[in-house]
């Protein structure tokens, strides 16, 4: 999904303490299951938007998905849903451990040279409130703005007075500079990725909210969690999200008809990371030129 932007940074106190643990996750290369990749020249952009190919390139805290960078799960509850130890467990083990080892295993393949960590928030075994949100979590795009206060209030909850010094907390603890937060919630619900940045050279705390299982209640869909993530590292959607942009759709569809931000599956190895999502991601130096035409550019009328 689009990056949403919203420049209104919440101040919150609160006392309670929790525990912060980690685990390294590291991938090892899967030949066959990655979009060929092969000695190129740099391609250089000469239109004048070309800016705007690169979506949310290089914006926020997840700038590349390059180098040292950390993956944290927070577990979340709502007015209407709640975890427990094995939904948690199963989850973190069987979406979301899978979906960001796929990416060190597709970085690997590649020689690119990305050191992907994981972990997540617990409470301490003598606190028995869970984290939570105050409210309901939207699950409909068309409503996620409602809970624009998310990130605030989990920061508020996990006893930081506002996310940036919760994020700046981690950075310190973590020695990683790059941090991309999933929130989960344990119910129903499409996923989706978040960015308040104003695009004033300042730096905007990235996340994602997603769910236990989709609009339908499959919990397999894997590439979706991971289609999420790689948003926040400038990955744009392929699919024509908007209703706007149907020649660029038909173009993408024909050069990229199995990359993982065009579509999903229950096996992310079924799907590919095509030379424009490598090229957003940071991956390489390269736009693809048959992306530099007419039909990328153009918008269809309204």
């Amino acid at each position: 999904m689009k990056k949403l932007k919203n420049a209104t940074l919440k101040i919150i106190s609160l006392i309670m303490v929790w525990v912060f643990t980690a685990c390294l996750i590291s991938g090892c290369s899967n030949e066959g299951t990655y979009s060929e990749v092969v000695d190129f020249e740099p391609y250089v952009f000469v239109h004048s938007e070309g800016i705007a190919a690169y979506g949310n390139y290089d914006i926020g805290v997840c700038r590349k998905l390059v180098g040292d960078v950390y993956t944290l799960v927070i577990f979340l509850d709502d007015d209407v849903s709640s975890w427990d130890e094995k939904s948690r467990n199963t989850f973190y083990n069987k979406r979301f451990f899978p979906s960001v080892n796929y990416l060190s295993e597709q970085a690997e393949a590649r020689g690119v040279d990305l050191n992907l960590q994981s972990g997540q928030y617990t409470t301490q075994s003598n606190l028995t409130n869970a984290l939570k949100y105050d409210g309901v979590i939207q699950t409909s795009i068309e409503n996620v703005t409602d809970n624009m206060d998310i990130f605030a209030q989990t920061a508020q909850t996990l006893g930081f007075p506002n996310k940036e010094v919760m994020h700046g907390f981690l950075q310190h603890n973590t020695g990683v500079e790059q941090i991309a937060y999933i929130l989960v919630f344990n119910k129903p619900g499409r996923a989706y990725a978040v960015s308040d940045c104003t695009y004033n050279n300042s730096d905007s705390i990235e996340f994602v909210v997603a769910f236990s299982s989709d609009e339908k209640g499959r919990k397999n869909i894997g590439s979706s969690l991971l289609h999420e993530i790689l948003h926040l590292f400038g990955a744009a959607d392929l699919y024509d999200i908007d209703g706007k942009h149907s020649k660029r759709y038909k173009l993408l569809k024909k050069l990229y008809p199995n990359d993982i931000m065009m579509r999903s599956a229950t096996n992310p190895n079924f799907l590919k990371i095509g030379r424009l999502t490598e090229c957003l991601i940071g991956w390489s130096d390269y736009f693809p030129p048959e992306c530099d035409c007419v039909e990328w550019w153009e918008t269809d009328a309204e």
